[in-house]
């Protein structure tokens, strides 16, 4: 699926545009010189969150996962909070092969991805999806 466009994933979830595309973004981990976490949040303990300016309806949510050479970085279940709520999930991490988002039926402004589970290393996001309801 081309990036912000509607459509159904091959999950058969129906999905509409990817309202994540040019939101705010926060991670658990930033880039530095010695590969350490500025905000220490790697593995289990990763998060990312988007914040989408104001609410918005979102249908479904994907977590695409990478891996390092070593295998680490790989998530393979995450949960999504909207606006501090509970949690939703767990939901199994899409790879950049095969997606595999996930139907959820909220409206909130900041989306928070959390690592459910992984093979530890850092958050090991590719990317994240908040798709709005098909048009």
């Amino acid at each position: 699926m081309i990036e912000g466009q509607s459509g159904e994933e091959s999950s058969g979830v129906p999905v509409g545009d990817d309202i994540a595309v040019g939101a705010s973004v926060t991670v658990s981990s930033q880039f530095s010189d010695e590969f350490a976490g500025e905000l220490a949040g790697d593995g289990d303990d990763g998060w990312i969150t988007v914040d989408l300016g104001s609410p918005q309806d979102v249908a479904a949510v994907e977590f695409v996962t990478r891996s390092m050479l070593d295998g680490s970085a790989i998530t393979s279940t995450f949960t999504v909070s909207v606006d501090g709520a509970a949690p939703l999930g767990p939901f199994d991490a899409a790879t950049p092969a095969t997606s595999r988002p996930a139907a959820v039926d909220a409206t909130g402004q900041a989306f928070r991805f959390d690592v459910e589970h992984s093979s530890g290393g850092n958050v090991g996001a590719v990317e994240v999806r908040l798709f709005a309801p098909p048009r």
